[in-house]
């Protein structure tokens, strides 16, 4: 089996020569098309001065090989866009197996400090977990993924059900590539899907109204009578000015709800041209699970529907062009026609067309995690433990180089309580506890995560660890971290449900008496409630809490090394408290001191 790279460098070749053919080709068409131009032209001016007729129809036949050379050029031009696309994507998942995520979307919008992790274990922003994870091609799929990083599930099935989709869908790199591919070739405007979806939720205001219904067949038929009478009797019949007029005082008197349909079809052409592509790619047969399974099957039995749609929306949208639409008005009550097919579809279909917009947007969530998973195929799936036991060997942080991340092992929720982390600068404390972190999150997605066991129970999450201060709303950096500190307490003292808390150095705002005497009181009231969690701290003279409370809490540290070269750091958690400090010789070495 290839690996991501192999796989990657395979296609980019593959689609590089065939760019490289397609591009010749249109090309050759491109000059073909000029000539057959030139000679129609030649040809025709030939035949012009010809009183032989068989110059008249060569002059057509080259005429229709140019319209022809003009189909074909358009089609190779359509094919060179999707080639290129494409390679896009494979050079930028090319990038992203170096670490390069960059050309992927951060969801610095979703940043929310008051969340109760996503701020402090980098959810979402630059180098984010939302863009190394995020691939997504719809407004829906950015949402709904930014809402699946942003809460956790409480039921074990949900987690189990996620994982398997996941896992089919990342042993078909071509599927997901295609259906990525189909999204990114046809733009969606932010608001596209709201209006859509209002409008699919109105009620009717054309089909139900009889008057809009009689005139809608009546006017057109009195007014292609009296436009054929006005030809046979070679003059203008007063009558079809009579008609006009009807018209336009029907037209005026409705425009108020032709407006508002308007406003919420027009221009979503492309939208459904859009979701239209995505469901071909979904319809795709084959899957084995029984989630994709259905959602083939209503993405191809929703295709004709909303090919039906697409094509009353192109009608529609035609009357923006001011000299089609006024004469169809004028004549016919174009508006009425279209808006009476419209919610005559409407009526029939509006609960397939939501259902199957609602599957675009998972499966497009799905997909980006499939590619993931696809992306890291040393990864494993954690297994969903009950009770509160944390388990894993070799876990590492998801968002470092393989190369350069430790693993480290450890259990938390089974002997002890709390971990009482201690380290000194920079010996990987932080780390430690967002790789735990960022696990759940990712493990209750459904995500594979880099380690060689791993075990997870279904928890809730609540982290302190990047106070900001805020000087409009006039509160201190102390306060805020009490504010913080607070919230938790009054969560995880209500929760019926387990709480994983993890708190980097808590209460550094303060003195160190303070400080100390404060973190324990944390701990104390911490262990009353259903949590488990981990603190890390500076302090060592906290570690007498294993001591005091036996099996509740228990001490880890991470150490540096002071060697002829400077500080080294094996990054690895090891039992204990800590009894290294480090923060003089980094000033040294840094030349801040002497």
């Amino acid at each position: 089996m290839l690996s991501p790279v192999q796989h990657y460098t395979q296609q980019k070749e593959h689609y590089s020569q065939l760019l490289e053919k397609t591009i010749k080709y249109s090309n050759r068409i491109a000059m073909l098309r000029l000539y057959a131009a030139l000679g129609a032209i030649a040809v025709g001016i030939w035949a012009f001065h010809s009183v032989e007729t068989w110059h008249s129809w060569l002059t057509a036949i080259i005429a229709g090989l140019f319209l022809f050379l003009v189909r074909v050029h358009n089609r190779l031009s359509d094919k060179i866009q999707m080639l290129q696309l494409h390679l896009s994507v494979i050079v930028n998942e090319l990038q992203a197996l170096q670490g390069n995520c960059s050309a992927f979307a951060d969801g610095a919008a979703y940043i929310d400090i008051a969340h109760p992790y996503s701020y402090d274990l980098d959810i979402f922003g630059k180098g984010s977990v939302y863009q190394s994870v995020c691939r997504v091609v719809t407004v829906g799929g950015a949402s709904l993924l930014a809402g699946k990083l942003s809460s956790l599930v409480r039921e074990k099935e949900d987690i189990t059900g996620r994982q398997e989709i996941i896992k089919e869908l990342s042993t078909q790199p071509d599927l997901l590539q295609n259906f990525r591919v189909a999204g990114i070739a046809i733009a969606e405007g932010p608001e596209d899907q709201v209006f859509l979806t209002r409008w699919l939720q109105e009620k009717d205001l054309f089909i139900n109204n009889t008057v809009i219904r009689v005139a809608a067949v009546l006017m057109p038929v009195l007014s292609i009578a009296c436009l054929l009478w006005s030809v046979f009797i070679g003059a203008l019949y007063p009558g079809l000015s009579l008609l006009v007029i009807v018209n336009w005082v029907l037209l005026i008197s409705f425009q108020k709800n032709i407006k508002l349909a308007a406003g919420q079809i027009d221009n979503r052409a492309k939208f459904i041209d859009k979701y239209e592509c995505l469901l071909k790619q979904m319809a795709a047969p084959g899957f084995k699970n029984g989630w994709l399974q259905n959602t083939s099957a209503n993405a191809t039995s929703s295709l004709d529907n909303i090919a039906a749609l697409k094509k009353l929306v192109h009608l529609f949208e035609s009357r923006s062009n001011a000299i089609v639409g006024m004469l169809m008005n004028t004549f016919f009550l174009f508006d009425f026609y279209c808006l009476l097919r419209l919610e005559t579809w409407r009526r029939k279909y509006r609960q397939s067309l939501l259902t199957a917009i609602g599957a675009v947007i998972e499966m497009d969530v799905y997909v980006s995690c499939g590619v993931y998973a696809f992306n890291h195929p040393e990864n494993i799936y954690a297994d969903i433990a009950a009770g509160n036991e944390l388990y894993a060997k070799d876990l590492r942080h998801p968002l470092l180089s393989p190369t350069a991340a430790v693993g480290n092992d450890f259990s938390l929720g089974a002997k002890e309580q709390f971990y009482l982390l201690t380290g000194a600068n920079m010996t990987g404390k932080s780390t430690f506890i967002r790789t735990v972190g960022v696990s759940i999150v990712l493990s209750n997605i459904g995500l594979p995560l880099p380690a060689r066991e791993l075990s997870m129970p279904l928890l809730k999450l609540y982290t302190s660890m990047r106070i900001t201060d805020s000087v409009q709303d006039d509160i201190s950096y102390f306060r805020a971290e009490l504010n913080r500190i607070r919230i938790i307490m009054d969560k995880v003292c209500t929760s019926q449900q387990s709480y994983l808390v993890l708190l980097d150095e808590p209460l550094r705002g303060t003195n160190s008496t303070d400080k100390q005497q404060g973190t324990r009181a944390i701990v104390e009231t911490l262990l009353t409630y259903n949590t488990i969690g981990i603190i890390a701290t500076h302090d060592t003279g906290l570690c007498d809490m294993a001591t005091k409370h036996p099996g509740k809490v228990s001490n880890y540290h991470f150490e540096s090394k002071v060697e002829p070269g400077g500080l080294s750091f094996d990054f690895l958690l090891k039992p204990g408290g800590s009894t290294s400090n480090n923060a003089t010789i980094l000033m040294r070495q840094m030349g801040i001191i002497r």
